[in-house]
């Protein structure tokens, strides 16, 4: 932990302007910055001895061997897995297992979100996209999709139809804290990442989520979702850690759930961030590198909440829109509405708001949907106000709060 700086460098953009910017804050305010324990990235060797050492399964190019169709399930630019990177890793494998490009199909897993456009697939994929035969953008309102079982715990499955139709299907993903089923990553990719919406429906909206950061074992929402997988064939999966400046600092390779978990253990000694144990008066988190759109935002919420103080978040969003097929229905008529404006900076407001929020879009594509939030695209006007509420003020700073795992020393 450092302290004592009036200003802080923080990273922002990571999927729209990957940069890092030097932040003023006001005199008053004690500032801890407080960084994770972090690693260094993983090299190209590291790389291959992870897919060489896979956990329960055989390597890739031995794995797919006698497959007719292979499809890789991919997260979308909301998370920072490195997609081209790990694509071309595999495909070099699946060509060893004998597979040529038509017999590979890639599916962008987008969840309920929207589908990916062509702009952001090719910069998601890189060279990969032109070494297989099909790229699919999932939407989970579309009726392509194909029923594959009935869960134990009364989720009926039913996910994209290029991926069921498949024989060998990998996911690639990132593990990182989250709320509803503890860690992401995994077979998350099968649902939400390929889902229908009455599979997402029913899965979200049933099931009891685990406690944030808890053993993915207990959470009823991570194991129904992993016994999606099972049902849909999910052989292989790839599930990547990150470190604060969104590189590949620890990639597990194999059966599904080992890889998963090995991946889990990881991510904590990664994310574990020593933090103060005085009484703080606001946490600044910063949602790098999980600010790919305007739903994110709460993977930044979720280390802070137990600290029972206001919230400044920022994030600098690719897109700023915060449709989610889940609760906003088909994305058309989800255009239609009216523009929600923005709450007027009331000295009430400034007073009471539980969660200040700093990015560029604020106003301009973004508008969270809690109205009690002060929020601002201009940082300078934003600290200008704070310091009237916290004019002394014990502050903490996570620099990348989705990854983070706060622990009091």
């Amino acid at each position: 932990m450092t302290s004592g700086s009036q200003t802080v460098r923080l990273r922002l953009g990571a999927e729209r302007d990957d940069r890092e910017v030097e932040l003023p804050l006001p005199a008053g305010w004690d500032v801890t910055v407080c960084p994770m324990q972090d690693r260094p990235a993983l090299t190209p060797d590291g790389i291959a001895k992870a897919l060489a050492k896979p956990a329960g399964a055989e390597p890739i190019s031995q794995a797919a061997r006698g497959a007719r169709k292979a499809v890789l399930l991919v997260d979308d630019f909301r998370r920072p897995t490195p997609a081209e990177t790990l694509c071309l890793a595999v495909i070099d494998e699946l060509e060893a297992a004998g597979l040529t490009k038509q017999q590979i199909t890639i599916v962008l897993g987008n969840g309920a979100h929207r589908p990916m456009n062509r702009r952001e697939t090719r910069a998601r994929l890189g060279a990969a996209l032109d070494r297989v035969g099909e790229v699919v953008s999932h939407d989970a309102y579309s009726p392509k999709v194909k029923y594959v079982g009935l869960t134990s715990q009364g989720t009926p499955v039913l996910v994209n139809a290029a991926a069921a139709d498949a024989d060998f299907i990998l996911s690639m993903s990132t593990v990182y804290p989250h709320h509803l089923v503890a860690w992401g990553g995994g077979a998350k990719m099968v649902v939400p990442g390929i889902a229908h919406v009455s599979t997402i429906h029913c899965h979200h909206g049933r099931l009891k989520g685990g406690v944030w950061t808890s053993a993915p074992g207990v959470s009823p929402a991570r194991r129904d979702l992993e016994e999606a997988g099972a049902l849909l064939g999910l052989n292989y999966s790839l599930c990547v850690v990150v470190n604060s400046q969104k590189e590949m600092c620890g990639l597990f390779a194999g059966e599904p759930t080992k890889a998963h978990r090995r991946a889990v253990a990881f991510a904590r000694k990664v994310g574990d961030t020593p933090m103060p144990g005085d009484k703080l008066d606001l946490v600044i988190a910063n949602a790098y590198p999980l600010d790919g759109d305007g739903t994110q935002y709460s993977k930044a919420q979720n280390p802070v909440r137990q600290f029972k103080v206001p919230t400044l978040i920022l994030s600098d969003f690719a897109d700023p829109s915060t449709y989610h097929g889940l609760y906003d229905g088909p994305l058309d008529e989800y255009k239609k509405r009216p523009v929600l404006q923005a709450p007027a900076h009331t000295d009430e407001l400034l007073m009471r708001a539980p969660v200040f929020f700093y990015s560029p879009q604020y106003g301009a594509g973004f508008m969270p949907p809690d109205r009690s939030w002060y929020g601002d695209s201009d940082w300078e006007r934003l600290m200008a106000d704070m310091s009237r509420r916290f004019t002394q003020a014990r502050v903490a700073v996570l620099p990348a709060a989705p990854l983070q795992i706060p622990r009091i020393v």
